[in-house]
């Protein structure tokens, strides 16, 4: 649903938006979230479809693309620095800064973009109210006046102020959510895998929005316990 720039998603991409329209605008009588929002009535008048597009792309987008490419990008995280990963699995109480430090280094969500409600500067830069300003999380999650040593894989990085959550009133209100499965499946996958390493090139998703893994071929072997 996310690859409408991509060239080897494209055509599904644009496929999967207008399945979704069709799905939330049915309703469905569930009490699923979105049979939910497809029922719900404002005033006595249902969401348009635009609004329940607009509904049904956000929670897919929180709910499900966001987690799944933290893991992923975790993971390779994990491969291209083997030191970090054994780090963890001798010392699982390491896990939540670890969890952390995986958000701040993959930023599944690029950037958001923001419009100046007053006349600003920032960083030297003058912004005029009404302005739109496109705000980089991966480069803010660098930031060398806030992070020791930026660009260094740091699973017990304290504190760790990264932002890819979001922020004051636009804070992720799925974050409780998305760190639980977090350390869920990377717990469950460390003690199952003795190696692993890339088999291959990996393959990035083509978006402005969304740091996706498209192809990821690994090699691992088992833990004895887990054959």
């Amino acid at each position: 649903m996310l690859g409408a720039l991509d060239p080897d998603l494209g055509d599904a991409g644009v496929g999967a938006l207008a399945g979704l329209v069709e799905v939330l605008a049915g309703g469905g009588d569930g009490e699923d979230l979105l049979s939910v929002l497809g029922n719900a009535q404002v005033n006595g008048q249902k969401l348009t479809e635009l609004q329940l597009f607009h509904n049904g792309w956000l929670y897919i987008i929180g709910g499900l693309e966001t987690t799944r490419n933290a893991i992923s990008g975790g993971l390779l995280a994990l491969i291209e620095h083997p030191e970090e990963r054994i780090r963890l699995l001798k010392d699982p109480a390491l896990m939540p800064t670890a969890i952390e430090e995986i958000l701040r280094w993959t930023s599944p969500i690029t950037h958001i973009a923001r419009v100046a409600t007053r006349d600003t500067e920032l960083a030297r830069t003058k912004i005029k109210e009404g302005d739109r300003v496109a705000l980089w999380i991966p480069s803010a999650n660098r930031d060398e006046s806030v992070f020791d040593d930026s660009y260094r894989f740091d699973i017990a990085r304290s504190p760790n102020e990264h932002i890819a959550f979001g922020k004051g009133e636009h804070f992720c209100a799925g974050a409780h959510l998305a760190r639980l499965e977090l350390r869920l499946m990377l717990a469950d996958l460390l003690s199952r895998i003795e190696h692993i390493e890339l088999a291959g090139k990996v393959e990035r998703l083509r978006s402005n929005l969304i740091a996706g893994i498209k192809h990821m071929p690994v090699r691992f072997s088992q833990t004895r316990a887990a054959a």
